[in-house]
């Protein structure tokens, strides 16, 4: 939850200097070279390209929908609203991964005690969001509404993602995250290439902004992803979206002085209640 909060704090220093495709692309390409060497070090088999075509494809919606689509989303994003009000929005994650299991999971039941912390912490999730978004709102009036789609369609994106890594029944998870990666890499390079290699104006800040987002919350964090969703589901992931609302609140709070939504110590204790619900085991 810290680590991806973190990474939207992160955007906000990046775009001092770089372009939203540089951030994404240069995030996924680092990434990209972090599971890589992780892959070196285990001894995982990487270079062996002769897989079905279902497991390409699997690989390529991951690269597609976990990290191309939604990196340039949040980053053109936060060019126009706040870094609170883009981390608030993954909010909503929980809620569509619980609702497309659901349908897709028929082995990974929802129970009512589940059920319940899954909706008391949405509440805190939805008086967080619709707080600061009628803030954002009323202080620049000139905000485009397809901004605020994009918001609603990265966290759409990252739901997708977590769906199609719970389907690929894969061998080896490492892998399988290495291969995303790359496909990735090959993917956002024209478009890096095409935006421009070297950011606008050199900003130390923002340099070690995007080494950040490349090792920490895009290689080593993706690697954490993938495990945690084959391993526990990716209901059981979604409850970590609850709390990177929070931290995304409270780094742009401390380090970028937004200011905080109305409702975020009530919202707070809402959304911790609710992942406290989900977690207690039966007596």
């Amino acid at each position: 939850g810290v680590v991806w909060g973190s990474s939207f704090l992160s955007i906000k220093y990046a775009i001092i200097a770089f372009e939203p495709i540089q951030i994404s692309s240069l995030r996924i390409i680092i990434g990209f070279f972090i599971v890589f060497l992780f892959s070196l070090i285990f001894k995982i088999e990487i270079f062996n390209i002769y897989k079905p075509k279902r497991y390409w494809l699997l690989c390529t919606g991951v690269a597609v929908l976990s990290n191309l689509l939604p990196f340039t989303i949040l980053a053109i994003a936060q060019v126009k609203f706040s870094t609170i009000f883009v981390g608030l929005c993954m909010a909503i994650i929980p809620l569509l991964i619980t609702i497309f299991s659901l349908f897709l999971f028929k082995y990974e039941p929802i129970s009512s005690k589940k059920l319940f912390g899954i909706l008391i912490g949405l509440s805190g999730s939805a008086l967080l969001v619709m707080s600061k978004a009628s803030e954002d709102l009323d202080n620049n009036q000139e905000i485009h509404f397809i901004f605020l789609f994009l918001c609603i369609l990265a966290p759409i994106s990252y739901s997708f993602g977590a769906m199609i890594i719970k389907k690929a029944d894969v061998e080896n998870l490492l892998s399988f995250t290495t291969h995303a990666l790359f496909i990735a890499s090959v993917l956002s390079l024209p478009f890096l290439i095409k935006q421009g290699l070297f950011p606008n104006k050199i900003d130390l800040q923002s340099i070690f902004a995007i080494l950040y987002l490349g090792i920490i919350p895009t290689g080593i964090a993706t690697i954490i992803l993938v495990y945690l969703i084959k391993k526990e589901g990716p209901i059981f992931l979604s409850l970590v979206n609850y709390k990177v609302p929070l931290w995304s609140t409270i780094f742009g709070f401390l380090l970028l002085k937004e200011m905080l939504p109305n409702n975020f110590f009530l919202a707070s204790f809402l959304i911790l209640t609710g992942i406290i619900i989900c977690q207690s085991k039966k007596v």
